[in-house]
C-alpha cells in the first residue's frame, strides 16, 4: 500500500505518522512517501537572485519541513521515499499522488479559527477537489481561547439582547 503524507513545517502535519507506524507494525505492507511542497517565488525575489541560490533555499526548507517525519518513520523500521515539488500545495499533492499511483494521501491539518477559514481555504479540500485518490485527513490542535469564550458569549450576549427587544 503506497501513502502519500505531504508534510510542512507544523505540528498537525505529523499527525499520520501514527496511523502509518501502526500500519507497519500490524503486518500492513506500507510504502510511505513524504511530499513536501515549496512555494514559488515572487518575480520581484526571482529577479533579484540566481536560480540557484532559491533551489539551495528550497532545499533547506524542505530539508528542514520533512526533517522530523524522516526520523520518525526510519525509527518505526517504514520504508518511505521523499519528494519535494514546487508550485502551488493542493496542485502538486494531487499530481504527485497520480504520478506515483498512490493508494492514499493522508494529510495532517490545523484547525484554524471559523472567522478565518475564508481566507486560508484548506489544503485537504483543494486536494480532494484535484483528485479521485482517497484523501484522509487528521485534523489536531485545539479551538484557541477566542472560539471558545468570547463567541459563545458573543452569541448568548446577541440572544439576550433579541429577547430584550422583544
Amino acid at each position: 500500500m503506497k501513502i502519500l503524507i505531504p508534510v510542512d513545517a507544523s505540528q498537525a502535519a505529523l499527525a499520520p505518522l501514527a496511523h502509518v507506524k501502526a500500519l507497519h507494525q500490524a503486518g500492513i505492507g506500507v510504502e510511505a512517501l513524504v511530499l513536501n511542497v515549496q512555494p514559488r517565488f515572487h518575480r520581484h525575489v526571482s529577479q533579484f537572485t540566481s536560480r540557484a541560490a532559491r533551489e539551495a533555499l528550497r532545499g533547506e526548507r524542505s530539508r528542514a519541513a520533512m526533517a522530523r517525519a524522516i526520523e520518525e518513520l526510519s525509527l518505526a523500521g517504514v520504508p518511505f521515499r521523499v519528494v519535494t515539488e514546487v508550485g502551488r500545495p493542493a496542485e502538486q499533492i494531487a499530481a504527485v499522488a497520480e504520478r506515483e499511483q498512490a493508494d492514499e494521501v493522508i494529510m495532517g491539518v490545523g484547525r484554524h479559527p471559523a472567522w478565518l477559514r475564508w481566507v486560508n481555504p484548506s489544503i485537504a479540500q483543494g486536494v480532494m477537489e484535484h483528485t479521485d485518490i482517497p484523501v484522509t485527513v487528521f485534523a489536531r490542535g485545539k479551538a484557541g481561547a477566542f472560539e471558545r469564550y468570547a463567541v459563545p458569549v458573543g452569541v448568548a450576549g446577541l440572544a439576550a439582547l433579541l429577547i430584550v427587544a422583544e
